[in-house]
């Protein structure tokens, strides 16, 4: 079975980590905030973020970005876009070679004003820039954690 790694603990990032653990795969959600880890794994809820939404019991916590990332077939990148690319950056070593990489990051880099896409396509080896995806579209992450209906898109390279 896919084992998935979410990077990013946000709203969003919660939503669709909760979106693919109901699916019935085994999802690591990473959150920087050691508490914020701690709470879930007590609680299964995201206070922080998403307050009084329960998640699926398939997900597990960690504020260490290698136990996300290693032996993980898709990695989910989902951290504001102002952190993304120092977190790519320190999570680039744990990559398996035949790992996904979906960013559904949303935004621009403030410094640099370039999409995640660009981050994306400058820092990934060869082995993985072949591998990657986009997910983008107008969802707002309450509402897709209600289920409610939405759109959106992705974009494969």
């Amino acid at each position: 079975m896919m084992k998935i790694g979410v990077i990013g603990a946000g709203s969003w990032g919660t939503t669709l980590a909760d979106l693919l653990a109901t699916k019935g795969y085994p999802v690591t959600l990473w959150a920087y905030e050691p508490d914020l880890v701690e709470r879930m794994q007590e609680s299964y809820q995201n206070d922080l973020y998403l307050a009084e939404h329960d998640l699926s019991y398939n997900l597990s916590f960690t504020n260490n970005l290698q136990q996300a990332v290693t032996g993980k077939s898709m990695v989910l990148f989902v951290p504001p876009s102002q952190v993304l690319r120092t977190v790519l950056q320190q999570a680039l070593p744990y990559f398996d070679d035949e790992a996904i990489i979906v960013s559904a990051s949303k935004g621009i880099e403030n410094d640099t004003l370039l999409p995640m896409s660009e981050i994306f396509a400058e820092l990934l080896p060869p082995a993985l820039k072949g591998r990657t995806a986009y997910l983008s579209g107008p969802s707002f992450a309450r509402e897709v954690a209600a289920r409610m209906p939405t759109a959106v898109a992705v974009a494969a390279v």
